[in-house]
């Protein structure tokens, strides 16, 4: 059985290029091991390398976010008209199975561990079903995930998830739209992935690769306790190793200090926003703006390097507001985000319910599903014109990566790490400072309708031969629309989402009365 597993990726940036950064998808590696042992299989993260079209595949798997759909449509088609079977999973997949099906042979709902080796056994049997869904109580078993598989195509080979999902509700997050509960996994098979995966590190001559690993959760911090847990099995490894958690998780000395000592050197934390009515929309609730500077503060003492992005909310952040935030950087001691974005109504988050039943909130007119990336203006702002905002928005980014920026986080950061005797934590600033910020296209709009194509979108080597009629060819290669010409969020998108009880509780246990707007599509 020859089987591909694709993580869809199109450059939100639209340059048209790949994503080699440090963070790379790690979903592919656990589907390889949950198929079976004689399956000939072949990995591609879409931002790492292309697709081989000249591939021959029995069965493909992909994963898509809302913004590559169109493209995982186009793949999709492309190898099923030459006898491949395909199945979609992700977030697109379980938030909107039916608008999926017509376009895949399968669609997965849910985590993989469950589904997959249905699945698979149903594709042998040639009795493949539409549709797979994890049940809440499903069996999760962990397979170590096939390192091997997708080690040249990370910078950080020793990368791995360790948790799933996440406590918290944010009202823009998917995971709160898909209802994905906080879940760890046994420490045991944690210690054996470790080992797993500095067997394969261990070939390398490169220290960035046998003594660094990352752990790409969500929020590795969504259990205190297990956070400890995991602190004092992974302490042994002797590695540097970098993580995601949520801001309340420095804000506690005691649990920094576990983290320090078991030689985490870098963590990426969901700042968002300045703005308190802004957090509170978004119900960020974790996040205290006050206790910024004191937490970052906190981390680089143990040595720990906090990286955060920033978000602009259409609906609250005025232009004032966004005119403070350099300086808010700096008061902060972040001097620099990762990136800033706009804040986005991914359908079937809460965020986009509250723009469907929001008092005056509208989307942007023929708002494209590519342009709900987070680096496309979809969401018509309410305290400025659509230009003043995009406006401000390209000023601050200009202003925020400058390289004399850039130079003052060096200065601001490196020095003091390197006096108290850590190596890796300034090596990561100088990295972000230097070589990872992110592009401001000259030629974009920055909003949705009026954006050049993305370069992605004619990459798939389709023909006539390819479709049956004009309709087909239009619904596999035409980019899909979220909103009609004024701004109306078209039916399909709320007939076709069905919210799950797990993401109505998620929200209602959070105490917000806002649970409501999902359960009112029910």
């Amino acid at each position: 059985m020859r089987v591909g597993i694709i993580s869809v990726y199109s450059d939100y940036h639209r340059l048209g290029r790949h994503h080699r950064g440090m963070i790379q998808p790690q979903i592919g590696a656990l589907i390889a091991a949950l198929l079976p042992p004689d399956a000939c299989c072949e990995i591609i993260n879409d931002t790492w390398t292309d697709p081989d079209w000249t591939r021959e595949y029995d069965l493909l798997f992909l994963s898509s976010l809302h913004s590559d759909f169109d493209r995982a449509r186009q793949i999709s088609h492309y190898w099923r008209r030459r006898g491949a079977k395909t199945v979609l999973g992700g977030p697109m997949a379980t938030l909107y199975p039916q608008l999926c099906e017509p376009f895949f042979d399968a669609v997965v709902v849910g985590d993989p561990e469950p589904t997959v080796p249905r699945v698979c056994e149903d594709f042998l049997r040639n009795e493949l079903k539409r549709r797979y869904v994890a049940s809440e109580s499903s069996p999760r078993p962990t397979p170590t995930p096939r390192f091997d598989l997708i080690a040249s195509q990370q910078v950080i080979p020793q990368s791995m998830e360790i948790t799933r999902g996440c406590p918290f509700a944010c009202r823009f997050c998917s995971l709160t739209g898909v209802g994905t509960r906080f879940n760890t996994r046994d420490l045991d098979d944690v210690r054996r992935d470790l080992r797993a995966s500095a067997k394969l590190a261990s070939r390398s001559w490169s220290p960035l690769k046998r003594r660094v690993a990352a752990f790409y959760d969500n929020n590795l911090g969504g259990s205190l306790p297990y956070l400890r847990e995991f602190c004092s099995a992974v302490k042994p490894f002797n590695l540097n190793w970098a993580c995601c958690v949520t801001f309340n998780i420095i804000c506690q000395e005691e649990l920094v200090a576990a983290m320090s000592r078991s030689g985490c050197r870098f963590v990426f934390v969901g700042l968002e926003s300045f703005n308190d009515d802004t957090l509170a929309a978004m119900a960020k609730r974790q996040n205290v703006v006050h206790k910024v500077r004191q937490a970052i503060e906190r981390c680089h003492r143990h040595g720990i390097l906090v990286a955060a992005g920033l978000m602009l909310s259409p609906l609250h952040d005025s232009l004032e507001y966004i005119e403070t935030i350099p300086q808010h950087l700096v008061d902060c001691g972040l001097i620099m985000p990762t990136y800033i974005s706009f804040e986005t109504p991914f359908p079937g988050t809460p965020h986009f319910y509250d723009i469907l039943h929001g008092d005056g909130a509208k989307l942007l007119p023929n708002a494209l599903l590519q342009d709900f990336n987070g680096y496309t203006l979809v969401t018509e702002p309410r305290h400025a014109s659509v230009t003043e905002f995009v406006d401000a928005y390209t000023r601050l980014h200009r202003s925020v990566y400058s390289f004399r920026r850039a130079c003052r986080k060096i200065l601001h950061d490196v020095p003091p790490l390197v006096r108290r005797g850590f190596i890796f934590s300034p090596l990561a600033s100088l990295y972000e400072s230097l070589f990872d910020l992110p592009p401001l296209t000259a030629d974009r709009t920055f909003v949705t309708g009026s954006e050049k194509p993305y370069p992605e979108s004619q990459q798939a080597p389709l023909c006539d031969a390819d479709f049956d009629s004009e309709s087909q060819r239009a619904a596999v290669m035409e980019p899909w629309r979220v909103s009609d010409s004024h701004g109306t969020i078209l039916p399909m998108w709320i007939a076709a989402h069905q919210p799950s009880p797990a993401a109505i509780g998620m929200i209602a246990r959070r105490g917000d009365h806002r649970a409501a707007s999902l359960a009112t599509v029910q």
